[in-house]
C-alpha cells in the first residue's frame, strides 16, 4: 500500500507541479502561536517544539487507524495519498530551476536573482553577484529537492504517514522560528531528522551518478556532525557530477563564456535526482514484490 500511495502522489505532483492544491500551511502558524504564549513552555524550546509538532503527528496517526479500521485498504488510501501530499515541500521545483536557467542563458543576472530567490531562503542566504550565484543555486536546488521529497519519502518508508508529517511540520517550525529564541533548537531537531536520509540519498547519488568520486565523498561525510545538510549534499553532487565544483562557473573571467557550463551543470543536477528518484521507487517496488 506504501508503494501504491507514493505512486499515485508522484503523478498528482506531476499533474498540479507541486501539492499546492493541499498546502495550507495558515492553521499549523496558528497553532505554533497558540503553544507559544503558554507560560509552562516558555523558556524551554525544546517542550515548545515537542508540543508544537507532536500533537498534530499524533493525530495524523489516530487518523490512519481510523480510515483502515472503517475502510480497510481504501481507506489508507483516501487518507494517506493527501497526507502525503501536505508533507513535500512547497513550491513547483522543477519551474523554479526552469525560469532560473532560462534568465542565466539569457544573461539577465537581476532576473535569475529574482527567481532564485525561493531556493536560496532555503540557505537563508541573499543571492550574490554572478560569481557567486550559481553556485548558491545549485547547493539551494540540492538541498531543496531533498527536503521538499527524498527526506518526506524516507520517513514516510520508516515511520508511515506520521513519520512524513513529523518532518514536515518540523521544517515548517524551523522556517517560522528564523531570527527568534527558538532557532537554534529548530535548526538542530531539523538536522538530526535529515542526518540519516541525506546520507542514503548521497549513496544513491553514487549509484546512479560517478561511483568512484560520489563514494569518497560520502565516506569523507558518513560520520561528519559539523557541516549543514546543504553542504554534504553539495560535496555528494560534486562528486556524483564528476567532481567538478560549481564555483569553476566562473572559470574564465566572463561570465558569458561560463553561462553554457553551468546551465549544463544545473540540469545534470536536475537528471541525477529523477535518476535517484527512480532507483528509491524501484527499490520499494521491489520490496513489495520480494518482501512477502
Amino acid at each position: 500500500m506504501a508503494l501504491i500511495i507514493v505512486l499515485i502522489t508522484l503523478a498528482l505532483v506531476q499533474v498540479w507541479g507541486s501539492g499546492r492544491p493541499v498546502h495550507h500551511d495558515g492553521w499549523f502558524e496558528r497553532w505554533r502561536e497558540t503553544m507559544a504564549g503558554h507560560a509552562a513552555l516558555q523558556g524551554n524550546a525544546g517542550l515548545k517544539l515537542a508540543a508544537t509538532v507532536y500533537p498534530a503527528v499524533l493525530l495524523a496517526a489516530l487518523v490512519m487507524v481510523l480510515a483502515e479500521a472503517a475502510l480497510g485498504w481504501l481507506g489508507i488510501l483516501l487518507a494517506g495519498v493527501p497526507l502525503l501530499l501536505y508533507c513535500l515541500g512547497r513550491g513547483n521545483f522543477n519551474a523554479i530551476v526552469s525560469d532560473y536557467l532560462r534568465s542565466w542563458y539569457q544573461g539577465d543576472l537581476e532576473q535569475a536573482q529574482a527567481a532564485a530567490a525561493p531556493l536560496l531562503s532555503e540557505l537563508h542566504e541573499e543571492p550574490g553577484g554572478p560569481r557567486q550565484l550559481h553556485e548558491q543555486v545549485f547547493r539551494g536546488a540540492a538541498y531543496c529537492a531533498f527536503e521538499r521529497l527524498f527526506a518526506v519519502l524516507f520517513w514516510f518508508l520508516v515511520l508511515g504517514i506520521p513519520g512524513a508529517l513529523l518532518f514536515r511540520l518540523s521544517a515548517l517550525y524551523a522556517e517560522l522560528s528564523r531570527g527568534t529564541t527558538d532557532e537554534a533548537t529548530a535548526s538542530r531537531w531539523l538536522w538530526l531528522l535529515e542526518w540519516l536520509p541525506v546520507r542514503i540519498m548521497g549513496f544513491s547519488f553514487a549509484i546512479v551518478g560517478n561511483f568512484a568520486g560520489c563514494y569518497q565523498a560520502w565516506r569523507q561525510c558518513l560520520t561528519c556532525r559539523e557541516r549543514d545538510t546543504d553542504e554534504v549534499l553539495e560535496a555528494y553532487l560534486e562528486g556524483a557530477l564528476g567532481g567538478i565544483d560549481a564555483s569553476q562557473c566562473s572559470v574564465g573571467g566572463e561570465v558569458g563564456e561560463a553561462q553554457r557550463f553551468c546551465g549544463a551543470q544545473l540540469e545534470g543536477l536536475q537528471s541525477l535526482l529523477s535518476r535517484a528518484l527512480l532507483l528509491w521507487v524501484t527499490v520499494m517496488a521491489l520490496v513489495v514484490l520480494f518482501g512477502y
